[in-house]
């Protein structure tokens, strides 16, 4: 894989007709030992600013940090059920994310890991969703 990479994150609710988010990026890529660090800058719509996010990938879990004012995290990992406390321009959002399944393609040049999840708000079920990050080489 190439320092430079260029990073697409589709996520979409399971079950609605609403389009899927998708975000298109170019970012930077290190591996150490064994894990893949990708990090990208992405412009938040609505208000003049830009939050600083990194991706974290090892076999089991995925750990998706986005830094506008201060740092959240949403950590995907099957064996424990985590807390979100999801920064918005807005205001902050708490959740519980519980990971179904990480199914993660590793090859030379390209990185995809698919998960599905769900997401809780004081113990009631909010939605199913789905997230497919596609990590690849910018000279392919």
């Amino acid at each position: 894989m190439t320092k430079e990479v260029l990073i697409r994150i589709e996520g979409r609710q399971i079950g609605s007709e609403d389009e899927p988010i998708i975000t298109t990026v170019s970012g930077v890529y290190h591996n150490t030992r064994g894990k893949h660090y990708i990090q990208y800058e992405e412009p938040i719509e609505d208000v003049a600013a830009v939050s600083k996010n990194m991706i974290k990938i090892e076999p089991s879990r995925v750990v998706l940090t986005k830094k506008i004012v201060r740092a959240s995290e949403m950590i995907f990992d099957r064996a424990e059920t985590t807390r979100v406390d999801y920064q918005t321009p807005y205001g902050d959002l708490t959740f519980e994310l519980k990971t179904y399944s990480i199914l993660l393609k590793d090859e030379s040049d390209r990185i995809e890991v698919y998960m599905e999840y769900s997401l809780y708000s004081n113990s009631a079920h909010v939605s199913d969703n789905s997230i497919l990050i596609v990590i690849a080489s910018a000279e392919i």
